[in-house]
């Protein structure tokens, strides 16, 4: 009988990274969570062990890792989700960002907002929050992953990475986590360790859910949903995905052009 799963999902406690915990468990995985609060009520849910802890501190992520292995003896995938740019644009108290529409999500003349309004702190933080928590969890996992003979790396991104926007004034900063993807899979490839990332776009726990006008932008004509965005980690982070890494897999109902 096969060894069953273990994985580790970061900022697990809702939204996309809750679906994604609920997705693997159903695929089979015992899994490793972390969150500020620890995911109490989703660890008992899925019999998970749940840590409380941050995505910027390193010496949490490793806790959640050491914690978990010890706990279920193996690691095989891992998920590093994290928050948005939106926490890190109003703890700055940034002003001035036009709110995403039909015409800006695509080339708008018309839009002139200060894209210099974003103060250095701000960039910063994000970096620490979108980009350096994905490299830490990495650091922490690869050994393991090695022990178990390979296994899997998810990164959660965004599609404002795609095609860069001014009403996502930070989003650019996720193509350096592009970047790493690259380089990691190169390095780790022979080692039977992939890594991706998964790009979601409109997602339907967004603010802007109900915007008609994003809705008609979006050529399957809907936000996408949270379950979809659980399924696509979750298949990069099995083995029906094995012969596929460094890739960006962008999920956003066909609202972008090329990567």
């Amino acid at each position: 009988m096969a060894e069953q799963k273990v994985a580790v999902v970061t900022a697990a406690s809702k939204g996309i990274g809750a679906a994604i915990a609920r997705e693997l468990h159903e695929r089979g995985y015992k899994l490793g969570l972390l969150s500020r609060t620890g995911c109490k009520e989703l660890a008992e849910e899925l019999g998970a062990h749940g840590v409380a802890g941050s995505v910027t501190e390193e010496a949490d992520i490793q806790r959640l890792v050491e914690e978990t292995v010890e706990r279920f003896g193996r690691l095989d995938a891992a998920v590093a989700n994290s928050g948005r740019h939106a926490e890190v644009i109003a703890k700055h108290k940034v002003t001035g960002i036009p709110p995403a529409t039909y015409r800006n999500l695509n080339y708008d003349p018309d839009l002139k907002n200060d894209i210099f309004a974003v103060p250095w702190g701000a960039w910063h933080d994000d970096l620490d929050l979108i980009v350096l928590n994905c490299l830490k969890l990495a650091k922490a996992v690869t050994p393991h992953l090695i022990a178990a003979g390979g296994g899997a790396i998810v990164n959660v991104s965004g599609m404002e990475s795609v095609q860069p926007r001014a009403t996502y004034p930070l989003g650019p900063l996720r193509l350096a986590l592009h970047g790493f993807t690259k380089i990691y899979s190169d390095r780790y490839a022979r080692d039977g360790i992939r890594m991706n990332c998964l790009l979601p776009g409109m997602i339907e726990n967004a603010s802007s859910a109900g915007n008609q006008e994003i809705v008609d932008a979006i050529p399957l004509g809907r936000f996408g949903g949270l379950k979809e965005m659980g399924s696509a980690a979750a298949f990069l982070a099995s083995e029906d995905s094995g012969y596929i890494t460094g890739q960006m897999i962008v999920a956003d109902g066909g609202l972008n052009r090329g990567i």
